[in-house]
């Protein structure tokens, strides 16, 4: 009976920590966008049509439900390489800070750079996809070159000829 108590015992013990772990929510982000050449730089690519969804817990807008925009917001190509950078700023609804007559609007400097890590080729189609990893920055103080204020490590596939970027990522600790 002894035994049968110490194992029930070390199973609850077990089985709690790990329950209370998934249940924990995630801070995740997921954008969507369309992207469409500079005009006088090809390699960059500018944010037209975005959609960002954040996960629960985020930082960027603990409500989930924010207005939000993103601002000269591109996906560039700057040394020629296998490597490119986020750069812009994200204008997005401070919910705690708003009132029924006034929006209040924070902005975070976005940075990041991405290392390209693996492609496909559809020779029939031309279609190709490249996959890039690195890390997403917000920073309300505007400084690009310290640590951000949030940063999420993420994936990004960028589809050609389409010019269509999809980035998934979960918060950095």
């Amino acid at each position: 009976m002894l035994n049968l108590l110490i194992i029930m015992t070390l199973v609850a013990i077990t089985i709690i920590p790990i329950a209370n772990s998934f249940a924990q929510s995630l801070d995740t982000i997921e954008i969507n966008s369309t992207l469409k050449k500079g005009n006088l730089i090809d390699s960059y690519l500018y944010f037209q049509n975005t959609n960002m969804t954040l996960g629960e817990g985020n930082k960027i807008c603990p409500e989930i439900n924010c207005l939000y925009e993103f601002e000269k917001t591109s996906f560039d190509n700057l040394f020629g390489d296998n490597s490119r950078t986020f750069s812009g700023t994200l204008k997005i609804e401070d919910k705690a800070n708003s009132t029924g007559d006034s929006i209040l609007y924070k902005y975070y400097k976005l940075s990041g750079s991405f290392d390209l890590i693996n492609s496909t080729d559809n020779p029939e189609t031309e279609d190709k996809i490249f996959v890039y990893k690195g890390d997403l920055g917000f920073d309300v103080d505007k400084d690009t070159f310290g640590k951000p204020d949030i940063k999420y490590e993420s994936e990004v596939k960028l589809y050609q000829p389409e010019n269509k970027l999809e980035l998934m990522g979960q918060v950095k600790k």
